[in-house]
């Protein structure tokens, strides 16, 4: 059931994402400023500061209530950060019950309930993937993932953890305040 849930939410961020390449509300690669609505969550001088890994490109889109917002770096694969928000009925306990996948641990503090999840790589052109999932105190589905080049070791897997926690709580603050977000 919880596998459902989440492959439900991954469908939504991967149509988000790859819709971004077709999104008639601007280009899908910007290498001069980020837009969209998840975008603005995360400007990429703040990734900069609290992740300590620098993004120049962002790739944004809209699908039906569901926001995306893509970093990467110009010529690289990965490292990637991905951010998808959707707008929710759902509560604390359909998000525990659905959403939350198997071996996700909980993140105090980080909206009304959230997990974090180490994924090892995905393919051969890809590293591990950290990624947290919480609802949030606005009304809100959010899911932000890392996902590191190929190679990448454990400890620096470990290393990233606590920025990218650092990262959703600075995220949460704006979904919940920022006026085009909440």
């Amino acid at each position: 059931m919880r596998w459902r849930g989440m492959a439900t939410l991954l469908a939504l961020v991967l149509t988000g994402t790859v819709a971004g390449c077709a999104d008639s509300n601007g280009p899908a690669r910007d290498p001069l400023g980020t837009q969209g609505r998840a975008c603005q969550a995360v400007e990429r001088d703040n990734v900069a500061a609290i992740l300590g890994v620098h993004f120049d490109t962002s790739g944004f889109a809209h699908t039906d209530d569901t926001d995306t917002c893509v970093l990467e770096q110009v010529g690289a694969a990965y490292p990637e950060l991905t951010l998808a928000i959707s707008g929710t009925t759902a509560d604390a306990l359909i998000f525990q019950a659905t959403l939350t996948p198997s071996g996700a641990t909980g993140v105090p503090e980080l909206g009304r309930v959230a997990y974090q999840l180490v994924s090892p790589p995905a393919g051969a052109d890809s590293g591990s993937s950290l990624e947290l999932g919480w609802l949030s105190a606005a009304p809100r589905l959010v899911t932000l993932r890392y996902t590191f080049a190929p190679g990448a070791a454990d400890a620096d897997v470990a290393a990233m953890n606590p920025r990218l926690v650092a990262l959703a709580h600075d995220i949460e603050r704006q979904v919940t305040t920022g006026p085009t977000l909440g």
